[in-house]
């Protein structure tokens, strides 16, 4: 009948094995987890710089400036009142704005803290000194000089690092390689100057402590990215168009500071550009001035010089009256022809400079109607640019935008040529009319005709000198009025805020799970690669095979370990197999009066012979006879132990060298002989598949009540397959932390399979408390010191350590 079984195949992960293991490696876990909670500390605490964060806000106004022009200058410049609060945003981290603030805080020069660890950046505000450079000279950059205070009014100079480079701060360039060289001495306030440097150091509120401070000069683009770094800009309410501006440094000082100057900055920038076409109008209105006041002192001068000759002092009413209206008809002239000419100044490839904007004001164009279309043309512009990405130069949708674009400098062409036309149109209206009355002037007598001309220059000039002074005093006090539309709500302040970083719980907390995680990874890792048998479920899980029990580990016993310690716990844990064996037995025995019991394993090392050994001595320990025999004829062991003679044996029995009775040796115990090996013979297989063989164990069976058979490994040789056939039971030996796991399928799965039955499995030389379990319920070789024979267990606080170091020792190897 075919017995066959479903075959049993082990996890890859065994969650039984690995949960003991990982909690017998508490020790490793404690190691960790405090190696990395110092490094934490350390970090926390030394390495990483404290981070402080300053905020300040501030509102940006519809402009407040009363005067149309600058209106419209500052829409210009920003871009409108929509595009404002983005252009502010994006000024405040560019870099030319930083460099504003770098030059406007001093921020080019490094400080340095040297406290008992390490050395920290810090910043001017906390040193006991701040250091003043005259950017003007040449200066040393990246050497570092170290000031310790002598007194009130005197500090020592000690040059740290002399090495540097010769920079020009105003030039921004690096110029050479330099040695600084500087007096050991000198007085706070005075200025300390050498051929590459001119510096001070100025007494801060600070003092020393116990600290030593250091300085080092940067060049402008090393303070600017300084500047610039963990600078962040958020807009808090578009509504209300607030900015929020947030500064993170290693210092407080340092956040505040910069943060307040480059919103200084910010509004002198803003406010500079918002008057920008107001000064460049009273520069123009200046100008004139003195070109009209040149003409009018020389018409006053040749008034004064006709009323001695002629001794006309006044006209009479008809008289005043043409001449009242030809000083008229020249300024409304004169002023038409000042448009004219504010036209052709425009120029047409910068349609929104404050040039422009100028020029459109004096013509007296619309100038919110050209900004509608300016604004298209730099919409499309945009357009295109976005295009020509995708498209080539010559496609249609290029050429396109192309005459929109075109088209819409037609329309402001329009705009422009249609004032001038009609500004032209004007001018010869009024040119008409002073024809007419020059016409009727030219009726008068000589003299009247020329102290009319002389006093109608004096009044034309007299009348524009006074109405360009009257718009340079409203110009004037347009720029003194002039305020910025930026508005500070809440300045960036020193409230003694905490520090935002390090974030030392999170790190404490990133090295306690890498603490735990390393060594459980380490186990799993561990574990993964293990493929040793640690735990009964190795086997049990893998096979259909009966476990019929465990032996300890033997330690440095001797290998007979029942016959010289018969109360130990490792003999208990074989009294425990031979109690297990009468499970094993075939219901239909070989022999009425014998058991014949084979011992095999799957390859040398796993106990097999020991196990055989100590079977057949708690066997021949009772009233039974027994025989054990040395059938692995290739590597024969049991007389080396039992310290008996090896030269007689099976070998010499089954080839007719030798008698029964010559071969079996008698032991200590009367009930226990045993037949060794013999010496090796060149064909062990053919030996035991010999008829004599068949006979021998015959012979055996009817003078023995059991006969224990050590066969050599099956996974090596197939003798101990060819030796079941005699055997009632097998024992199948395997080893803990030697035997690997997959050693068992060969056996398994002919059992499985039904070629081979009455198989059970002992696991040897287990060890307790080795972090894989118990195993209750198999034997008893693991309970150390329960039995009055277990010498060798140490219960006192050296031997806890001692294990306690082994069990280390096993995880981590």
């Amino acid at each position: 009948m075919e017995n066959t079984k479903k075959k049993k195949t082990g996890d890859i992960l065994d969650i039984e094995r690995l949960i003991p293991r990982l909690i017998s490696a508490w020790p490793l876990y404690i190691i960790t987890v405090l190696i990395f909670m110092l490094i934490a500390f350390y970090f926390n605490t030394w390495k990483l710089d404290k981070i402080y964060s300053a905020t300040t806000t501030f509102k940006i106004n519809n402009s407040s400036s009363s005067n149309a022009l600058a209106n419209n200058s500052i829409n210009f410049i920003w871009g409108g009142n929509t595009n404002k609060v983005d252009a502010l945003s994006y000024t405040l981290s560019s870099r030319i704005h930083n460099e504003k603030v770098v030059k406007k805080s001093a921020s080019y020069v490094f400080y340095y803290e040297q406290g008992k660890i390490k050395k920290s950046d810090i910043y001017k505000l906390d040193a006991p000194f701040i250091v003043e450079i005259d950017t003007t000279y040449n200066q040393i950059i990246k050497s570092e000089i170290q000031i310790e205070g002598i007194d009130q009014n005197s500090f020592a100079i000690n040059v740290i690092v002399p090495e540097g480079k010769v920079y020009n701060y105003m030039k921004d360039s690096i110029i050479r390689n330099e040695t600084i060289a500087l007096p050991k001495t000198a007085r706070y306030g005075q200025w300390i100057v050498g051929n590459n440097y001119k510096f001070r150091v100025n007494k801060n509120h600070l003092n020393y402590h116990t600290s030593k401070y250091s300085f080092s000069l940067v060049t402008i683009p090393e303070a600017t990215r300084r500047v610039m770094q963990n600078f962040n800009v958020a807009q808090a309410s578009k509504i209300a168009s607030i900015i929020s501006v947030t500064k993170n440094s290693k210092s407080l000082n340092e956040s505040v500071d910069l943060l307040n100057n480059s919103i200084k900055v910010l509004i002198d920038t803003e406010l500079a550009e918002k008057n920008i076409s107001t000064v460049k109008t009273k520069n123009y209105l200046e100008k004139q001035i003195e070109k009209v006041r040149f003409k009018l002192d020389s018409a006053t001068d040749n008034l004064q010089e006709l009323q001695k000759q002629t001794g006309i002092t006044n006209f009479d009413s008809k008289k005043s009256e043409i001449l009242s209206k030809l000083v008229q008809l020249d300024s409304k002239k004169l002023e038409i022809e000042e448009q004219i000419e504010a036209l052709t100044r425009l120029t047409p490839r910068s349609n929104s400079s404050v040039s422009n904007l100028i020029a459109l004001n004096i013509a007296g164009l619309d100038v919110s109607y050209f900004m509608q279309n300016v604004s298209k043309i730099e919409s499309l512009e945009d357009q295109k640019n976005e295009l020509l990405k995708i498209y080539q130069k010559n496609t249609t949708e290029i050429r396109e935008i192309d005459q929109k674009i075109a088209q819409a400098r037609r329309d402001i062409d329009n705009i422009v040529n249609a004032h001038k036309s009609k500004l032209n149109t004007d001018l010869a209206q009024v040119q008409e009319k002073i024809d007419e009355v020059e016409f009727q002037v030219a009726k008068l007598p000589f003299q009247e005709i020329e102290f009319l001309e002389a006093n109608r220059a004096f009044e034309m000039n007299n009348e524009l000198y006074f109405n360009l002074i009257t718009q340079l005093n409203a110009t004037s006090l347009t720029l003194a009025s002039n305020v910025s539309d930026i508005t500070i709500i809440d300045p960036a302040k020193n409230q003694g805020q905490g520090s935002i970083g390090p974030d030392t719980k999170r790190n404490y907390l990133i090295a306690l799970a890498a603490g735990l995680f390393l060594p459980f990874l380490y186990v799993v890792v561990k574990e993964l690669l293990d493929f040793k048998v640690k735990v009964i479920k190795d086997i049990t899980s893998r096979t259909h095979i009966p476990l019929i029990g465990t032996v300890g580990d033997l330690g440095d016993n001797s290998p007979l370990i029942v016959l010289n310690s018969p109360k130990s716990g490792l003999a208990e844990s074989f009294r425990a197999i031979r109690s297990n064996l009468k499970f094993l037995y075939k219901t239909d025995p070989l022999h009425p009066n014998n058991k014949t019991i084979l011992m095999t394993s799957f390859i040398g090392g796993e106990g097999k012979t020991f196990n055989s050994m100590n079977i057949a001595t708690v066997l021949g320990s009772t009233d039974k006879k027994a025989v054990l025999i040395g059938m692995d004829l290739r590597k024969p062991k049991i007389f080396d132990d039992f310290k008996i003679s090896n030269k007689l044996g099976v070998v010499n029995y089954i080839t007719g060298n030798a008698e029964l009775e010559e071969v079996i040796q008698k032991t200590v115990l009367p009930n226990l002989d045993i037949i060794t090996a013999g010496p090796i013979p060149p064909n062990p297989s053919e030996l035991i598949l010999s008829k004599k063989m068949e006979s021998f164990l015959s012979v055996l069976k009817d003078k023995y009540d059991f006969i224990i058979i050590d066969s050599p490994p099956i996974g090596l040789v197939a003798d101990s397959y060819d030796l079941m056939k005699f055997a009632d039971c097998t024992l199948y030996v395997s080893r803990y932390n030697y035997s690997e796991k997959n050693f068992i399928n060969t056996i398994s799965n002919k059992y499985d399979e039904g070629e081979v039955s009455n198989i059970g499995i002992i696991l040897n030389g287990f060890k307790a408390g080795s972090g894989y379990g118990y195993g209750y319920g198999y034997g008893y070789g693991y309970g150390y010191g329960y039995f009055d024979e277990d010498q060798n267990f140490d219960d006192s606080l050296k031997g806890k350590l001692k294990r306690l170091f082994i069990r280390i020792k096993e995880q981590l190897f």
